[in-house]
This record gives C-alpha cells, sequence and structure tokens, in this order.
C-alpha cells in the first residue's frame, strides 16, 4: 500500500514479492523459478524442509508415532524445546528476515505487516526475523517495525475481496 491505496502496477500484477529470488539456483518454486522467496519462507515450503528433515532426524518428536507434520506441529515442537523444530524455526526466520530486508530496501516502508500462515508463528519467528534485519538491512531500515496482520492468515484473502469494493479495483 502506497499513500494509502494498493499498488496494482503494470496488468494489476504488483505485489508478487513471494517470487523475489532470495537464493541463487535454490529450490523449484511452484512458479517454475529456482529460489523464489515463497519457495523458503512459505508455511507450505517449511512444512516440506520439516518433513524431509524429521526423517533423518531420530531424536525429534516431529513425524513420531506417524503424527502429521505441518507448520503448527514444527512450531509446537519448538515450543517445547525440540531441537530440529528449534533449528526449522531459526532457519524460517532467517528466510523471511532475507526477503523482508529486501522489501525494506526496495520500497521504505514506514511498516511490515506479516500475514499469511507463518504470521501464526510470528511470536516465535519475530526475534530472529528482527536480528536479521539488523544484521542485514542498511542502518536506515533497521528500526522499522515488523507486526503480525491483525488479520492473520486471512489478511491475504480479506484484502483481495476488498480490492472489489474499493475504487481501485481491476478493470
Amino acid at each position: 500500500i502506497a499513500d494509502g491505496k494498493v499498488v496494482l502496477g503494470r496488468k494489476g500484477f504488483a505485489g508478487h514479492i513471494g517470487h523475489m529470488g532470495i537464493v541463487a539456483n535454490g529450490e523449484r518454486c511452484g512458479c517454475g523459478n529456482r529460489g523464489c522467496w515463497e519457495a523458503y519462507a512459505s508455511a507450505t515450503n517449511f512444512t516440506r524442509r520439516a518433513i524431509r528433515r524429521a526423517a533423518g532426524h531420530k531424536s525429534s518428536v516431529l513425524g513420531r508415532n506417524g503424527k502429521l507434520i505441518d507448520a503448527r506441529a514444527v512450531l509446537e515442537a519448538a515450543q517445547a524445546g525440540d531441537s530440529l523444530a528449534l533449528e526449522l524455526v531459526e532457519e524460517q526466520a532467517m528466510y523471511l528476515g532475507t526477503g523482508i530486508t529486501s522489501l525494506l530496501h526496495l520500497f521504505s516502508p514506514e511498516v511490515i505487516v506479516m500475514g499469511g500462515g507463518m504470521s501464526n508463528g510470528f511470536d516465535q519467528l519475530h526475534p530472529g526475523i528482527v536480528a536479521h534485519v539488523q544484521d542485514n538491512a542498511m542502518p536506515a531500515f533497521r528500526e522499522v517495525p515488523v507486526v503480525r496482520a491483525a488479520l492473520g492468515d486471512n489478511s491475504g484473502l480479506l484484502g483481495a475481496a476488498m480490492m472489489v469494493f474499493d475504487d481501485n479495483k481491476l478493470s
């Protein structure tokens, strides 16, 4: 949002921030490219990493007794002190912080609002995100607050729905 209006860009395609490259020749993204922020920082891909890593990590509670591994299970295990889960949360915060640092440098916003599935783990991820921003952002950007979206993982859906009723709607 800039000056109180949704930035639409050419043909209404602005805002695909999940497709910024953050890892050269990285994991394949759903868009077909490699190394996209979404291929690392989304809840879906966080879960995929957890499933892969839990298979070879016998001391972790993740996946034990056939229990489902999803982002919520990883966050709960991290809160309980599971070493693999803590490692995954730290890594996820780094990936989120990497993308957020790029957004800070590109747009110089007043605030970064984190929504989507990973916002459910905001309290656990926030310290690592802030640490990454502190270590990697230019000094002028280090004090920009990173906050959880009030609507959590529904924020994107509701934002899209509101565009239909906004003066800025796509035509």
